[in-house]
């Protein structure tokens, strides 16, 4: 995990890695490897793994890893894993296929508020402005977590580069924009 963390901070999400970044992503492949070698195969390495293997752009692969990490995850850990998988879909285009998981991801923890974000924006991208409005304002039922998620700042360096650009898009959308000041107004 901490050679993920320190070959992201030197890089730029969306770009492929190269020199020290690239190396230090390839030697947290072979750490994780060695780890399951070992006997491991828990969905914190699943998860890992996908994460490493997503700052690759090694999509396809990624989304193996989270979703084979949502097989083995406890039920209070599950939720990243499945929100992970899902920005990959988005990442490959796959609007149905996050919208669906977004969807699962909300029902089964409603609690999620990254979930709910997804949800809006996989709607606004597949061109449902009324439903990713409505998204949205669940999310501003509590005035702390929409002003947290009224910048595109608390998803930059987690989600994929295209998930990043609808979500930035969606905050354009007068109807986010209104939730966002009602919500400042109720706080």
């Amino acid at each position: 995990t901490c050679l993920i963390i320190n070959a992201s901070d030197e890089m730029t999400l969306g770009e492929l890695p190269t020199g020290q970044a690239e190396a230090r992503l390839k030697a947290a492949l072979d750490a994780l490897d060695k780890a399951e070698d070992l006997g491991s195969s828990d969905a914190l390495l699943l998860n890992s793994r996908g994460n490493a293997l997503g700052l690759l752009q090694r999509w396809e692969e990624a989304r193996e890893q989270y979703v084979a990490a949502c097989a083995v995850s406890a039920r209070d850990f599950e939720s990243i894993p499945r929100s992970n998988a899902a920005l990959i879909s988005f990442q490959l285009g796959d609007m149905q296929r996050v919208e669906r998981e977004a969807l699962s991801l909300v029902r089964r923890d409603p609690r999620f508020v990254d979930g709910q974000a997804l949800l809006a924006a996989a709607r606004w991208s597949a061109g449902d402005v009324r439903g990713a409005a409505s998204a949205f304002e669940k999310l501003c039922s509590d005035p702390k977590f929409c002003a947290r998620y009224a910048s595109d700042q608390v998803v930059l360096g987690r989600w994929t580069p295209r998930a990043v650009d609808a979500y930035r898009g969606l905050l354009k959308e007068p109807s986010v924009q209104l939730a966002v000041k009602n919500a400042r107004a109720m706080s």
